[in-house]
């Protein structure tokens, strides 16, 4: 376990949803009403919060989970996960009315991108008074949100926040435009390029992205990250951008690459790095996550990451 190792670090508390994964590998993703035979198919732990906490406990920082999951087979299986990784589940709700969530994904063998379906079933039972209760109770140095918890949920998160000083990464994932009426009491704005253009209104290129990255940024945020793909991420903090490459790997399954950034770069903002060093990080993660097949399995360990980060 790697939170033991560093006990001085005050903790990262991860709000969002936490999925079972049933994962079809295909040549080539249908087209709508196109059916087509797959090669292989298996069952992974998966949700971007539950990514994003397993990719901060494995960075090496004490890591508590705000969600919940349905009192079935598929919630046992990922508390159980959760709890082998070292994550404090005890802010996990068990709902009584509404399943465990799933997503369904597709993954091309050719190119590696995936396309997904997500059900959140019990996420969306996550309430203000739970999140209030794992505050109190953790204390965060950081707090790493999606936009999969309720609306109210994060009001309550970034509310408390503003009282106790704990840093607040939001990933505007999965639907970008719902992060607009947080953009201006949040420290960090994680997106990828598809986001980070539906929050602008225009193209986002590798070309213009340090461009983007700073009107991003000019919403509110202090700090605005858009992750790259293979490119890397960029980073506007404080008027200043900078691009940070990632190292070349062969892709298998890009499935958790941006929750990997987004947990390295969490993990190292409680670990007191600035902004650009935190995404240096978050950029060699979510690449070594998509040389392995999966969500859980692929998220590397911070040894992983000190290897290339200290390579030449």
């Amino acid at each position: 376990m790697t939170n033991a190792a560093e006990p001085e670090l005050r903790a990262v508390l991860v709000a969002g949803s936490i999925n079972t994964d049933l994962v079809a590998r295909v040549a080539k993703a249908p087209e709508a009403g196109e059916t087509v035979t797959g090669s292989t198919f298996a069952i992974f732990g998966g949700g971007k919060g539950a990514n994003q906490a397993i990719a901060t406990s494995r960075s090496g920082a004490p890591t508590a989970m705000l969600g919940a999951l349905g009192n079935d087979d598929f919630g046992r299986a990922r508390r159980a996960d959760l709890e082998a990784d070292g994550i404090d589940t005890r802010s996990v709700a068990r709902s009584q009315t509404a399943a465990s969530g799933v997503a369904l994904i597709v993954v091309e063998e050719t190119s590696g991108q995936n396309r997904i379906a997500y059900v959140p079933g019990a996420t969306w039972t996550i309430s203000p008074e739970q999140a209030r209760e794992a505050l109190a109770r953790v204390d965060p140095a950081v707090i790493l949100m999606t936009l999969e918890p309720p609306f109210d949920v994060l009001e309550t998160l970034l509310e408390v926040s503003a009282a106790t000083g704990a840093a607040t990464v939001l990933n505007a994932s999965p639907e970008a435009v719902g992060a607009r009426q947080f953009l201006d009491r949040i420290d960090v704005l994680v997106v990828n390029e598809t986001e980070a253009e539906d929050l602008l209104g225009s193209t986002v290129t590798t070309t213009n992205s340090a461009e983007a990255a700073l009107a991003l940024a000019a919403l509110g945020p202090r700090t605005a990250v858009i992750t790259l793909g293979a490119a890397g991420a960029v980073v506007a903090a404080g008027g200043q951008t900078r691009t940070l490459p990632a190292p070349e790997v062969r892709v298998v399954d890009t499935t958790a690459a941006g929750d990997s950034f987004s947990g390295a770069f969490a993990a190292d903002l409680a670990r007191g790095a600035d902004p650009f060093t935190a995404a240096r990080s978050g950029v060699i993660a979510g690449s070594l996550a998509t040389t392995i097949p999966g969500a859980y399995p692929s998220i590397p360990f911070r040894t992983a990451v000190e290897g290339l980060l200290n390579s030449p």
